[in-house]
């Protein structure tokens, strides 16, 4: 950023340091930043009003850094006290840049240590084929029914399902090039998938023609997207999440996200011998490593029957 020959607070610092940025990343980025900066202010509310003139330098020290870092470990998980951490540094470390501080305060203070479990253990959670079958059977008389099969027959991203047009399904594949972005404004189709390795096709099972046609069939309003809200707007995976809650607590199911019908999806096909490599590019991942350290559960049932295929005391050895 250009040198600035003013004595700017943190607040109007982050003002100009954020507008410089504009275009150069995702909308979904710049919100998250927005998130975060928010939450710093909202901790520490002295620390937006802080001038950054290097002859005010103990304004924003270490201290304050200290007593923010404490209040995010109190309120938040260690991934959104560690991100919001790193904006501060990478905001006060434009500032260096630009001579407006002659030193960091967040350099030396280190981040939080991971305390929560690891995202295959609560997000990436796969239903057990009796939890997908009770779950679906309470879910018939919802809004999201069709949404449900097709996430489970599919293996894709909730977002992505909510931005797939009549257009994208073809003869024998359904494109994927598209997914619901929350911006600063709200919902909306984002031009582009998550990832480049998110616009792939995936291949039009008997399963997935069936649910398509039921789509059809009852898209009266004429809706160009495959799935939409109740209102026939764009689809909002949180409401989503709303109603999946809503059907697990009247079934007795511990309640899951969107997220763990693709989970279940990669499961399934992993007891089912499907190519790790095929799964992945499926699935959209960039990397193998992604698709086998997130999305290779195996259900307790799998692993003892193919614990039962090795006998190392067989006569036959």
């Amino acid at each position: 950023m250009k040198f600035l020959k003013f004595n700017p607070t943190l607040d109007v610092y982050f003002d100009l340091w954020e507008k410089s940025s504009e275009g150069a990343v995702r909308s979904s980025t710049e919100r998250s930043v927005l998130e975060s900066y928010k939450r710093i202010t909202a901790f520490i509310p002295a620390c937006g009003k802080k001038p950054l003139g290097r002859t005010k330098l103990k304004d924003i020290d270490k201290e304050m850094i200290l007593s923010l870092k404490s209040e995010l470990s109190e309120k938040c998980s260690s991934s959104t006290a560690n991100l919001t951490l790193s904006l501060l540094k990478r905001i006060l470390n434009e500032a260096l840049e630009d001579g407006l501080i002659n030193r960091n305060p967040c350099s030396g203070v280190k981040t939080l240590r991971r305390y929560e479990p690891p995202a295959r253990e609560t997000i990436h959670r796969a239903l057990s084929k009796k939890e997908t079958r009770r779950f679906l059977k309470q879910a018939e008389g919802s809004f999201y029914f069709d949404l449900y099969r097709f996430l489970l027959c599919s293996g894709i991203r909730c977002g992505e399902a909510g931005a797939i047009t009549y257009s994208d399904i073809k003869a024998q594949v359904i494109e994927i090039r598209r997914t619901v972005t929350r911006t600063i404004q709200g919902y909306r189709i984002g031009e582009d998938a998550k990832t480049g390795a998110g616009r792939r096709d995936i291949p039009l099972t008997e399963e997935l023609k069936e649910i398509c046609a039921d789509r059809k069939k009852k898209n009266s309003s004429f809706n160009e997207y495959l799935f939409y809200s109740p209102r026939g707007q764009i689809l909002i995976p949180s409401n989503v999440d709303q109603d999946i809650r809503r059907i697990c607590l009247r079934s007795g199911i511990v309640p899951f996200t969107a997220h763990a019908f693709r989970d279940t999806f990669a499961t399934r096909a992993i007891e089912g011998g499907m190519n790790p490599k095929t799964l992945q590019e499926i699935l959209g991942h960039s990397s193998y490593a992604i698709t086998m350290t997130l999305y290779a559960h195996v259900m307790p049932s799998t692993k003892a029957k193919e614990m039962g295929k090795i006998n190392f005391l067989s006569k036959d050895l």
